[in-house]
């Protein structure tokens, strides 16, 4: 049962769902229709951003559940008698109200599985064909040819995480083979590590997996669309034999950008990739009423356009028919093929999209959604929230650290972790989500669509327009060709991005200039001092992407700098004698990008490695493709010599 009086969570309800059988019920307790949307849930209060509570919640999404429950033959309902204010009842409010139970039927199976369960507990074989074929493709990756990972995608309840486990389970018995296993968290790991057994594999989560890199003859990597890119990449760099796993429809997050992201990743990396999809249900009946009614629902199966009809659309369309259009919420819950048009593309650009987002899009105070449309088709999509403007009362406690509002994350961040006191006074719109159609990117519509983003933000009074990411060189060069320039960077890794997140900023109103200008000054002197520290592992090809997005600095070089830098670079002075001056020198010459056409982008990796992060030359060298500590020197030596010829930095003759 999920009892909507205490909140309706949606990733709690999609999770639910998931663990019938077939033939079993769902018991969906609520409020009386009628009265359900304009009662206050306090489950989404927490994406209602200060000052607001739950009630700012509207309830466009329960309007549009409860229509689609009333039309569904799976659902039959059943409307209790009224609560007295006096007798007991599920929450406070209920008080005077009827008690509502939807009941959602799943279609039985029609003959048991062959080969094994339908339930949750461990299989000790595969239950269907399909999962039959998942244990065979994972063992032969175990055994086979080196650098051939295998995908394996599925909708929810289709038994891949079962195959893993028995895989595993069989891996260990036959052969002694030595399997790690990785998933975002370990609750999503755990049907894995179930059917596996006495022989479950070691689990480490991402980060500690990367950090550590322990042996393995097999790397499994579960629910594999709720970890970024790049350090799926890491994954394919450092272990030979991959099988990445993932749910493509599914309350755990959406695997359908995963395939759309990751499959130009393994072309890349490993073109001999291998893709298995399971297609039958193990615990219910092929077109099951009760889980086409939930994909609907929680849109866990929305798709953007066909790619055709967008490149179509493109293609057809003159400037003036790509409409920019921020619609209206109530509109859009009723307008179901665009809402599912925007809700798949914004699922296809995040790597992780979970039912309560579309709550958020829907109900939250502050957000809104806005679009490119050719004709009937979205070409792009992004999604803003309204942050700043807060009481000045909290602008001093904020920046020393003592309150954090909920939903202001752009001013928060500036404020206590750049040392931009006066942001929160500030009107800044945040981008939440952007994305651009698959099939049409690189023409130039993300550029459009933040552009008009910011116009229509300075028409209503914004000052600044901004997003905070985990920070990839492609991100920053795709935010700054928007003109949206980076001012901070975090200290630590994102647990759920696995990156530093970054802020970038355009401004809007002269009071936004002057909170971007003071930003991008104190970036460089900042990452001076915390790349030496808390920022020493962030990647030097981000650092570089920063770096070249900050303003020139004006450091002038002593002429006993000079000489060392000369003696350095023509002789053989030593690095660690010379990194003082070095230091300075990267100050000078890397803001700006005026050593972009100096020296080569792994030279200038090079230098932010072993100078400004401090890094050991030996640890560098396989990184920056050297053979070893000597050769790294001899990249610094070199791109030394470029950058003073190249500024005619000389010391005064003797």
């Amino acid at each position: 049962m999920v009892d909507a009086w205490a909140g309706l969570d949606l990733d709690a309800l999609g999770a639910a769902a998931g663990t019938l059988r077939g033939g079993g019920l769902l018991v969906l307790l609520t409020p009386p229709p009628a009265d359900w949307p304009r009662w206050t849930d306090p489950a989404p209060e927490r994406c209602a951003s200060f000052p607001h509570g739950a009630a700012a919640v509207t309830g466009r999404l329960i309007r549009r559940l409860c229509g689609l429950l009333d039309a569904s033959l799976a659902v039959r309902r059943v409307d209790g008698p009224a609560v007295s204010a006096d007798a007991p009842s599920p929450a406070a409010d209920t008080a005077g109200h009827g008690l509502s139970l939807s009941v959602l039927r799943s279609a039985p199976r029609a003959t048991p599985t062959a080969t094994g369960p339908t339930s949750d507990h461990a299989q000790t074989e595969a239950a269907t064909p399909d999962q039959a074929e998942a244990v065979a493709a994972i063992l032969a990756t175990a055994n086979g040819r080196s650098q051939r990972p295998l995908v394996i995608t599925a909708d929810r309840g289709r038994g891949k995480s079962g195959a893993m486990g028995l895989a595993a389970a069989r891996l260990q018995a036959d052969g002694g083979k030595t399997i790690l296993l990785t998933a975002p968290r370990r609750a999503a790991a755990e049907a894995v590590l179930r059917h596996a057994g006495d022989a479950a594999p070691r689990f480490l989560p991402p980060d500690a997996l990367l950090a550590e890199t322990p042996p393995a003859d097999l790397l499994l990597v579960d629910e594999a669309a709720a970890i970024p890119a790049p350090l799926l990449s890491r994954m394919l760099e450092r272990y030979p034999r991959v099988v990445f796993a993932t749910t493509v429809h599914g309350y755990e997050g959406t695997g359908r950008g995963f395939e759309v992201r990751f499959r130009a990743v393994l072309a890349r990396l490993r073109p001999g990739w291998r893709a298995l999809r399971l297609s039958q249900p193990i615990r219910w009946a092929p077109g099951d009423p009760l889980e086409a009614l939930l994909d609907r629902a929680l849109l866990l199966d929305a798709e953007p356009a066909a790619d055709a009809d967008a490149e179509a659309a493109l293609a057809t369309a003159g400037p003036a028919d790509i409409r920019f259009e921020t619609p209206e919420r109530d509109a859009l819950a009723a307008d179901e093929p665009r809402l599912r048009q925007a809700f798949g593309l914004l699922v296809l650009g995040h790597y992780q999209t979970r039912p309560s987002d579309l709550r958020q899009l829907l109900d939250a105070p502050g957000i809104a959604v806005h679009w490119l449309r050719a004709g009937e088709t979205l070409l792009a999509v992004a999604v803003s929230g309204r942050e700043g403007r807060l009481p000045a009362d909290l602008h001093e406690p904020i920046f020393t650290g003592r309150r954090r509002p909920r939903g202001h994350l752009l001013p928060q961040t500036l404020s206590a972790h750049a040392g931009l006191l006066d942001a929160p006074g500030l009107d800044c719109r945040r981008i939440l989500r952007i994305a651009v159609h698959p099939a049409v990117q690189r023409r130039g519509l993300g550029r459009r669509l933040l552009a008009d983003l910011a116009s229509a933000g300075a028409d209503e009074g914004a000052d600044l327009l901004g997003a905070s990411f985990g920070a990839t060189p492609e991100l920053i060069g795709f935010w700054r060709g928007c003109d949206l320039v980076p001012v901070h960077i975090g200290s630590r890794r994102n647990a759920a991005s696995g990156a530093h997140a970054a802020v970038v900023l355009r401004a809007l109103t002269a009071a936004g200039g002057a909170v971007l200008q003071l930003g991008r000054q104190r970036l460089v002197p900042r990452l001076a001092v915390l790349l030496a520290g808390p920022l020493r592992d962030l990647e030097p090809a981000v650092v570089a992407e920063l770096l070249a997005a900050a303003p020139s600095a004006s450091v002038q070089l002593d002429d006993l700098e000079l000489r060392e830098l000369h003696a350095f670079a023509n002789a053989d002075r030593g690095l660690d004698a010379t990194r003082p001056a070095l230091h300075r020198l990267l100050q000078a010459v890397l803001p700006g990008e005026p050593a972009a056409d100096i020296i080569s982008r792994a030279q200038r990796h090079a230098l932010i490695a072993c100078v400004l992060q401090h890094a050991d030359p030996s640890d560098c060298a396989a990184r920056l493709g050297c053979s070893g500590a000597a050769a790294v020197v001899a990249e610094l030596r070199t791109a030394t010599a470029a950058l003073l010829a190249a500024g005619g930095r000389q010391p005064s003759p003797d």
